[in-house]
């Protein structure tokens, strides 16, 4: 039986016998190019990351560098993750400083994972990038005792349906936090117009970029970004759709008379929101870059109706 296995480990590896055969020393490498390597991989996901850890001893060590942990970006998606990863930081404190970015929308009732959220993201307060719901952010950060999250800059919010003068009293945390912003997404929420009389986006000191996730629907409100397009260092308005041919183009064509800096760019079905946040997190101008270059495109055509069988 023994030798049988040591047949099939010889088989399965002879290519390793092979004269011609040389390895890839990643080792061998130059350290700035090393690193260079293991920082974008750790970037990629946090699969590839846990892959990393467990490759050999020197790549693991590399990997657990301060530098390497700001690179990667945790993506909670349901509660249990949520709760495994709370009590890690409590586990593993000296993680805590250097989580950057961190993403806890998922689906469900957001009444079950508010308490876990919360106490996430009020541990976290080195925060660059964050996404959420606004309930969470409201209890989290809005309503702290002190403000803490002072580098938080990238936010990304669904379904907003808080008066903003909730969160943007003079007195409160609130008014600190979206102040210090230069980027906010929204999914959801803004294109239905019963909300516009109180979902006013108002003026933003620092807000340099915003998009607007709106699906399939295809009335927007110009009321809503009235008070935001007097922001003054604001440079790009983004609304991504999956409206095909002319519902895209009355689309475009209505938020381009709202600011010149408005544009509309398609989003396939498929297209997941968390894939954004991400790449936004690698290339912070890759979305808005094309943004720029498919404003003054045609509009995607409708896909032709399936055959039936």
């Amino acid at each position: 039986m023994t030798n049988n296995l040591d047949a099939q480990v010889r088989s399965k590896n002879k290519y390793l016998l092979d004269a011609s055969y040389k390895p890839f020393l990643f080792a061998t490498l130059p350290v700035e190019l090393c690193l260079r390597i293991l920082t974008y991989a750790t970037g990629c996901s946090q699969a590839t990351y846990r892959a990393l850890l467990l490759t050999n001893k020197r790549i693991s060590d590399l990997v657990r560098t301060e530098k390497m942990l700001e690179e990667v970006s945790v993506i909670l998606i349901n509660e249990r993750q949520m709760t495994a990863f709370e009590s890690y930081l409590k586990m593993r404190p000296e993680v805590i400083p250097h989580v950057r970015a961190l993403w806890t929308i998922c689906p469900g009732s957001v009444r079950r994972i508010t308490r876990v959220c919360v106490s996430i993201i009020n541990t976290c307060t080195n925060i660059r990038s964050l996404a959420c719901h606004p309930h969470v952010l409201l209890e989290s950060i809005c309503r702290g005792s002190t403000f803490k999250h002072t580098n938080c800059t990238n936010l990304t919010i669904i379904e907003f349906r808080i008066t903003w003068t909730t969160f943007m009293d003079a007195s409160s945390n609130g008014a600190k936090f979206f102040h210090q912003l230069k980027r906010l997404h929204f999914i959801g929420a803004l294109d239905h117009s019963l909300w516009a009389t109180w979902a006013i986006i108002p003026k933003l000191d620092n807000l340099t970029h915003a998009s607007i996730a709106m699906g399939s629907h295809r009335n927007i409100t110009p009321s809503l970004f009235s008070q935001m397009v007097k922001s003054p260092k604001l440079q790009q308005v983004v609304i991504t759709t999956r409206l095909h041919g002319e519902d895209q183009q009355m689309l475009s064509d209505a938020v381009q008379e709202i600011d010149e800096r408005f544009s509309v760019i398609h989003r396939r079905r498929r297209w997941k929101e968390s894939n954004l946040w991400h790449e936004s997190l690698q290339d912070p101008n890759r979305f808005w870059n094309q943004a720029k270059e498919e404003k003054y495109l045609p509009p995607v055509p409708r896909p032709a109706p399936k055959n039936p069988v």
